[in-house]
This record gives C-alpha cells, structure tokens and sequence, in this order.
C-alpha cells in the first residue's frame, strides 16, 4: 500500500502543477486586462465602453465601462448595442464569398455585368472593374471620396451610382490605396440583384440568424423600439443617431460584444458555429488574404510591424511575428474596433460611444501585447501623446487660415447678388438665401445638417459653420465676373479628414 502511495502521489503532483500554474496564469492575465481597461478608460474618459475577448470560440473576459446615455447616467451593460461602423464590411465581404461559395458569382464577374449602369471617370476602369476590386480599396478614387453622396443626404444607392461618375480618379488602379466606402455600397447592390433580397435581408439571413446574433441589426431601421442602445455621443453630450439612407452595406450594423464573440468564433473555427459551416474555410482564407499593399512607416516597423495590407474586408498587418485581422469603424457618436489573432484562436472587440478614435487603438494593443507576453510600447502614453498632438495641429490649423483673412474688405456686389440656387454636377444644388441681413447657404441634399448663416471673411468670401460638430469651419469664396458683377458660382474650402469638399464646385443656375 505504501509503494502504491509513493507512486500515485508523484503522479498526482505531476498532472497538478502544470494545471494549477494554467489557472494562475490565467487568472493573472485576467487581471493584466482589467488593469489595461482600467489605465485607458482614466486616461481616455469614454463616455462607454463595451469590451470582449474570445478565445477558441467562448468569451474569457467581458467589461463595460461608463455610460449608455451620459445625460440621465444610464449605466452601460454587455448587452447594449452600438453602431459599428466600418467593421459591418466584413460582413458585406462575408456575404459576397457565401455567393461565391454557392457558385452564384466569381470573384473576377465585372460589376457592370450586374449594374450596367456604373460608370466611373476612367472607361477602364469602368470596363475591368470586378467585383473582388469593389472589396479592397484600390479602385483608383482617393481615400474618402464620394462619401458627401450619402452623408447625412437622402440619396439613394441608385441615385449614388448615378453620380459616381463625376468623381475624380487620382490613383492608381489595383495598385494605390483609397479606402471607399461606396465600392461596399455597391457590393450590397449586387447581392440584391442576385438573390432578390435586400443586403440587410441576405445578411441577417445567413449570418446574424445562424450565428445566434440576436441583438445585432443591419441598421436602424430594423429596430422595433425595444433595442437597448449604447446611445451615440460627442464631448460627453447626446447626439442623434445616425439615418442611413444609402451606403448602408458600408457601415450600418448594430452589435454587442457578445454577439461579435459568435462572428469572429467562427471565422476562427474554420467557418464553423456549432458544428455547422457558415463559410468554407477557403472563403474565409481569401476573405483574409492580403490584395492591396499599405505604407509601413518606420515608427511602425520599430513597433514589430512590417508588412500592412487590406485583404477583403479585413486590414491583415503583422505585429510582434504573429498576423493580425483588424477593422475600425467610425460613425458620429461611435468607434468600434474588431481584431483578431488567427494563429492564438482569439479576437478582441471594442465598442466605444464616445467618439474616442485613441482611445480603442491604446486598449487592443495593449490587450495584444499581454496576450503574446511582450509588451513594445506604453501604448497608453503613445496614443495621449498622439491625442494632444491632433489637438494642437488642429489649432495651428485654424491659426494659420486666420491669419489669411484679410480685414477691411468688402465684397464687390451686394448680398442679395449672391442668393440663388447653385448647382454642382456631382454632388447636387446648393441654395443661397438672405437670413436677416446675412447671408444663409444650405447643401440641399444633406439641408439638414450641411447649412449655416454667412459671415464676411474678405472680399467675396463667407465664413460658414456647417451643423455638424466634427467639421471645421469653412470658407465660401464666390467667384464673380469682374466686368459684368455678375455671380458665376462659389467654390468651398473646408478641410476635413473624411469628406472632400475641395471637388464641390457649385455653378449658380441662370433665371433661379
């Protein structure tokens, strides 16, 4: 009996060890991500904060943070649900290969054998343009280009495609990168023509509905008043949810965490939830196989960064040896971000409603470095730097467009001389009016947010303060024939980092 006790003994330490340093070790990588959480949430102020991360398909760690609604301090839960911007292409994405998975479609089928009615600037691009293209942001339009066609307007798809011609080509096809929101559109207007369903209806139908996401919506239409919503805001205050009238395909979804949890579970198990295949393995390698290359700046490869690529989809980038899937998405009121480390089985999501852009990129790398136990950089300290250093271009930027104005100008005609209707091939018409004794100018696809009284700047330009929080202000110069006084159109000057309105060039309608 003694030597039976000498041999189990050894035996049972042997099998207890290694299980109880995995419990250790996961217990204390546990509260390494509380710890993270914890730093970025003082650091950034979120106004919520929503986080997951799923290993081989189940949830290890959930924390929410902050508010739903900051205004009646209703607390965020796990369950709230946020617009999720830009990570809703990889579903489109996703919805494109089950087409391609069931033999509908190829990737290499031309996009005007579907919408012979799309045309771009360049007749070959036009004619080549396939339907792989429309996924990887190399269609030869800059980055952001086109999105004032459905920003805030009531455009519809149909009516996008129809003045996507008018929009310059200045990069490369299949070769330079412009991240384009409307190619996704686009995408979403195939699959309808292909299935007789809408996007949002093919999209809940094979994914959301098989993969058990409840909560998840393909917009805001959806929603039958009983959703519980993660609310958008700016600064801390309230903002309208955002209506999406076109490009939904591009950024519309609505999600949790835990919902997100089953959509990256799968992609991981091989497109499989529950023992039942969503996607083929093979669709989701190509979903997730480099097509269009990135610049790597030299702080990034100091980073353990040296290749960065968008496949389909999905941003695939290396960091620390391992790849990385990662997509951010941006809407008014929310940054989301959904990542995933393929060869370690896990992902991580981030849902944020507070309009922080510093705050996700400081957590997830953060999380990522404890998970591969090498930390390369205070990601917290780097992301505050890069905040404070945003904030100040921008006041220089101002500084400098205000030393511009030239004081004691008049404008060579009278105000009522400017008022009219202006009309712009690509983006629509623009009504001038008299508001008081001020000028008033409205974009009338987008009248709602996109108008402002007009301020003299110099000469014949107006300052303008559009309605919208996240823009600057801009100036409106008009542009006037010297001999007859006569107001020919205007052209606006408002930089901004998501819409281009530099290509807005508004001709004033005769006899209106």
């Amino acid at each position: 009996m003694k030597n039976i006790v000498k041999f189990i003994l050894p035996l049972i330490l042997v099998i207890a060890i290694p299980i109880i340093l995995f419990y250790n070790k996961k217990d204390n990588e546990l509260k390494q991500f509380d710890k993270a959480s914890e730093q970025v949430v003082n650091a950034f102020s979120p106004t919520g904060l929503s986080i997951a991360i799923v290993k081989e398909g189940s949830v290890v760690y959930e924390k929410v943070f902050g508010y739903k609604n900051a205004g009646t301090m209703d607390f965020m839960d796990n369950g709230a649900i946020f617009n999720i911007a830009s990570c809703s292409k990889a579903f489109t994405a996703a919805c494109i290969g089950k087409l391609v998975q069931e033999g509908l479609i190829s990737w290499d089928d031309k996009v005007i054998d579907y919408i012979p009615e799309f045309k771009l600037a360049d007749d070959c691009i036009t004619n080549q343009m396939n339907i792989q293209d429309l996924l990887s942001h190399h269609s030869g339009l800059k980055t952001f280009e086109g999105d004032l066609l459905w920003y805030n307007t009531q455009y519809s798809n149909q009516e996008i495609i129809s003045r996507m011609h008018y929009l310059p080509i200045t990069r490369k096809f299949r070769s330079d990168y412009g991240y384009q929101n409307n190619m996704f559109m686009i995408a979403g207007e195939i699959i309808e023509r292909i299935t007789g369903i809408t996007w949002e209806k093919f999209v809940t139908q094979n994914f959301f509905a098989p993969l058990e996401m409840y909560d998840t919506k393909s917009s805001n239409d959806a929603f039958n008043g009983k959703e519980n919503l993660a609310l958008p805001h700016y600064a801390d205050s309230l903002i309208e949810v955002f209506d999406f009238e076109g490009g939904k395909p591009a950024a519309s979804i609505w999600s949790n965490p835990k919902d997100l949890a089953n959509w990256v579970g799968m992609l991981m198990n091989d497109g499989k939830y529950k023992n039942v295949e969503i996607l083929s393995p093979e669709i989701i390698k190509k979903l997730t196989t480099p097509q269009t290359i990135l610049r790597v700046s030299e702080e990034s490869e100091s980073f353990s960064t040296h290749f960065k690529t968008y496949a389909l989809g999905w941003y695939a980038y290396d960091y620390q040896g391992y790849k990385i899937l990662e997509h951010d998405g941006s809407m008014p009121g929310y940054i989301s971000k959904v990542a995933m480390i393929p060869e370690k089985k896990i992902g991580i999501i981030i849902l944020n409603n507070g309009f922080d852009f510093y705050c996700n990129d400081a957590l997830m790398l953060t999380i990522t470095d404890i998970i591969l136990g090498k930390s390369v950089n205070n990601w917290v300290e780097y992301y505050e730097n890069r905040r404070r250093e945003s904030a100040q271009y921008e006041k220089d930027q101002t500084a400098e467009r205000m030393a511009k104005r030239e004081l004691n100008t008049q404008p060579t005609v009278s105000l009522n001389s400017f008022t009219g209707i202006y009309a712009d091939k690509m983006y629509g018409n623009a009504q001038v009016e008299i508001s008081g004794e001020q000028l008033k100018l409205t974009l009338l696809p987008a009248a709602k947010l996109f108008t402002s009284t007009m301020e003299h700047w110099h000469h014949n330009s107006f300052k303008i303060v559009f309605n919208d929080p996240y823009l600057p202000f801009g100036i409106v110069t008009f542009e006037v024939d010297d001999k007859t006084k006569k107001v020919k159109g205007f052209t606006i000057d408002l930089p901004s980092s998501d819409f281009n309105f530099s290509i807005l060039d508004f001709k004033k309608q005769a006899g209106i």
